[in-house]
């Protein structure tokens, strides 16, 4: 009994997962231009945000600490301390670059990712088919316009009918 009970939940299991499987998309650049876009201008304000907040914590750190380290070490020792510090900001900068164009990929789908879909429901509504029922997944950001788009059609369909 409880082996029929493991293979018809394993059975239920894989069965959602397939399902699952289907609604995923399976491309991340549903919408190249914009979402490639949209990563420029997130990469670019997070370089200059990090840009200016890392001039200004190292700026003020180094005048206050660059009159008594003066005394401690050497003119040039201290130059060298300076650049392999800020060659370890910029460094780390550039390692973050990857990062955040993932992030605003995956971000950038899912408001790309459903506009084919939209586009297509628009174009079946603007064409005289009310039969649309647009359905998202419940991480993509466009939901609410779906959720219009639907109520929109079904109010056309239903004056439709009543002609």
């Amino acid at each position: 009994m409880t082996g029929l009970f493991l293979r018809s939940g394993a059975r239920r299991f894989w069965q959602e997962n397939k399902v699952a499987s289907l609604l995923r998309r399976k491309k991340y650049f549903v919408n190249r231009g914009l979402q490639l876009r949209f990563a420029r201008v997130v990469i670019f304000f997070a370089f200059v945000s990090s840009l200016v907040t890392g001039v200004v914590i190292f700026g003020a750190t180094f005048m206050l600490l660059g009159e008594k380290l003066a005394n401690v070490y050497p003119q040039g020792r201290l130059v060298e301390i300076f650049r392999s510090a800020y060659a370890a900001f910029f460094i780390s900068m550039l390692i973050m670059v990857p990062f955040i164009f993932y992030g605003a990929i995956v971000f950038s789908h899912r408001i790309a990712g459903p506009l084919p879909k939209i586009y297509e429901a628009l174009r079946q509504v603007g064409g005289g088919n009310f039969d649309v029922n647009l359905i998202l997944r419940k991480r993509d950001e466009l939901r609410e316009l779906a959720n219009v788009i639907n109520a929109m059609a079904k109010n056309l369909r239903e004056r439709e009918t009543r002609k």
